[in-house]
């Protein structure tokens, strides 16, 4: 048995396949696709990452609906289109919702529609999550198999775990619902189920089967993909005790453009294939070349070797393109936090200070530094690091974050109605759907609410920049036009708390809504001025980041956000520059072996960068 046929015997009829970005996860998950497919089973390869990058491994596009693939007998493709799938969402159940809100509240009905409307956006991991749980509940499936690409790290932890997320949610309107029926009830002796009660059960019974299927060792196991990089290794291992805590299970590792054996960190439990070190492959005929070098034992390159980069263009001092607030971003893999990292570093002085603070779910600051094991990175706290006067770092938990806010609202919210109670005033279940509000909250508020928090340190003067390491691509996007939609959920609930004072008086508890408001429009305002906030891009020379960078860079101006500068990371000659439409700046950075990890190479790195001219 070859060691390809090993692999996919060792898997269920579903698999996900899981890894930091840029490591291959896309073409890893197309190539096993491509394969189960010649060996005639009817597969369907479906990709939940917003980034959108298997019309770029087929080299063909990639519908939102379930389609063939050019050239591959039995298998199918279907890229989720968040949009589309929240709004045939919105247009089965949105005034269902709405119903419900206008039941269990005191809003007019025009209220409660801006207020749905204002919660919805964002929410690419819910649609993503029910058209996931749609299709390995669909028994009737034609498919013998399903393929499912992931986002990078974080977001796909923050997919796995929103069963319990949304369920929360839904206990929210099944408790506005509640109140409807009791009403009913005390009227008319009896209640008869409607469509908001249909709407809550068909909701429960697709995330519970969700639940079940995820855990289902039988039927659903996980891939994870790698690379022998120490940043990719660290955050691997972390990846494979958050899958064990999800009870996912983990059937097999792949290690993606190996050349040697040098993973002996990782569980030796998890049975190991290798993929040698080979071009990006696009288009089935390459994806099927590629994966059938899959290997049991490590092998050595099979590329010619790399060549630094020595540009003639001058040196490039990366503060040129630091302003107050940096975010650095770009695909998974292409060395986002590394690049972050080494911008800190460099502007950085002892008297202007520089917060270097990663937003993704998934940080890796600390792995680039060399500091997996300081208390900084396994806490949301702010450090100073004592061999860089001047630079505090802080790899930040928004979801925490965002949490704690909620905490504090919902503790203002039982004060507030224990005094009513004190007072025999039984107001129980308007006390219980206040305090919960913030459930209807779009998900990515909470980054926002991180990130709103960065802008209040810029604004008191405790540092001169920040250097922010965020989520890739595709969660980037949505990072940088969250805050005008939380700006009008904010505005929204706002208006439904007022319609309880005539019930109770919310001071403390309104203050916090209107805080977060008031926090929100101010960074909106400086992501947007363009002599105070930028965005440095980290891309690879190779197609598929080539394409993603693009895409990146006019969805960035198109927000308004101005783009500082690219950088191209671990160039090879000869470089090809994008136009300067794309980018006015752009750096080419020499790859270093091994990788540049710890303050002292990332320095050194840094003094390497070079301009290239992008073409005209």
């Amino acid at each position: 048995m070859s060691a390809l046929d090993a692999l996919l015997e060792s898997l269920p009829r579903t698999t996900l396949i899981l890894g930091k970005g840029g490591v291959g996860k896309t073409t890893c998950a197309a190539g096993i696709a491509s394969a189960f497919a010649e060996r005639g089973e009817r597969t369907l390869l479906v990709s939940t990452d917003p980034a959108a990058a298997l019309a770029e491994v087929f080299g063909a596009p990639v519908s939102s609906t379930a389609a063939p693939v050019d050239g591959a007998t039995n298998l199918h493709a279907r890229q989720l289109d968040a949009a589309e799938l929240r709004s045939d969402f919105l247009r089965q159940w949105r005034n269902t919702i709405a119903e419900i809100v206008d039941r269990g509240t005191y809003l007019d009905r025009e209220d409660v529609d801006g207020l749905v409307d204002a919660a919805l956006p964002g929410v690419d991991e819910i649609f993503a999550l029910l058209a996931l749980a749609d299709l390995l509940a669909d028994a009737d499936t034609a498919y013998d198999r399903i393929v499912v690409d992931t986002a990078p790290t974080g977001h796909t932890l923050r997919l796995l775990a929103l069963p319990e997320t949304f369920r929360a949610l839904l206990s929210m309107l099944d408790l506005m619902q509640g109140k409807h029926r009791f009403m009913v009830r005390a009227l008319t002796r009896r209640y008869r189920r409607d469509r908001a009660d249909e709407f809550l059960d068909e909701m429960r019974a697709r995330i519970d089967a969700l639940r079940a299927a995820l855990t289902d060792a039988r039927a659903l196991a996980a891939v994870v993909v790698t690379r022998q990089e120490p940043v990719v290794v660290a955050e691997t291992e972390r990846y494979l005790d958050a899958l064990a805590a999800l009870r996912v299970r983990v059937a097999a590792m792949v290690v993606n453009a190996a050349t040697s054996d040098r993973v002996a960190e990782l569980p030796a439990s998890v049975p190991r294939f290798w993929i040698p070190d080979v071009a990006p492959p696009k288009g089935i005929r390459d994806l099927r070349a590629t994966i059938r070098k899959v290997t049991t034992i490590a092998p050595t390159s099979s590329r010619a070797p790399r060549v630094r980069e020595h540009s003639d263009g001058r040196r490039v001092d990366p503060t040129e393109f630091v302003r107050a607030l940096t975010i650095v971003g770009g695909k998974g893999g292409v060395g986002k936090s590394t690049v972050a990292c080494a911008l800190a570093v460099a502007s950085t002085t002892s008297i202007r200070t520089t917060l270097l603070v990663s937003t993704d779910p998934a940080p890796s600051i600390a792995d680039a530094f060399g500091m997996s094991h300081a208390p900084w990175a396994r806490a949301d706290i702010e450090a100073e690091i004592d061999e860089v006067p001047g630079l505090v770092v802080r790899q930040m938990d928004a979801t925490s974050a965002f949490a704690r806010l909620r905490e504090t609202y919902q503790s203002r919210i039982d004060a507030v109605f224990e005094a009513l109670v004190g007072r025999g005033v039984d107001v129980e279940v308007d006390r219980a759907i206040l305090r919960d509000l913030l459930a209807l909250a779009p998900p990515g508020v909470d980054e926002v609410f991180a990130l709103s928090i960065l802008g209040d340190a810029l604004a008191e003067g405790r540092f001169a920049r920040i250097v922010v390491d965020p989520a890739p691509t595709g969660h980037l996007l949505r990072l940088l036009e969250m805050p005008g939609i939380a700006l009008d959920w904010t505005h929204r609930l706002l208006r439904l708390m007022l319609k309880y004072r005539e019930v109770v008086a919310l001071g403390e508890s309104a203050q916090d809504l209107l805080d977060f408001a008031e926090r929100t429009r101010a960074l909106d305002a400086l992501l947007r001025n363009p002599a105070l906030a930028g965005l440095v891009i980290v891309g690879l020379d190779e197609p598929i980041v080539r394409a993603e960078t693009t895409r990146l860079a006019a969805a960035v101006r198109e927000r308004g956000i101005d783009v500082s500068a690219v950088v191209w990371n671990r160039v090879t000659p000869p470089l090809l520059p994008l136009p300067a439409t794309v980018a006015a700046r752009q750096v080419c950075s020499e790859e270093v072996q091994p990788p540049p990890v710890g303050l002292s190479a990332l320095r050194a790195w840094a003094m390497t960068w070079r301009v290239v001219s992008p073409n005209s």
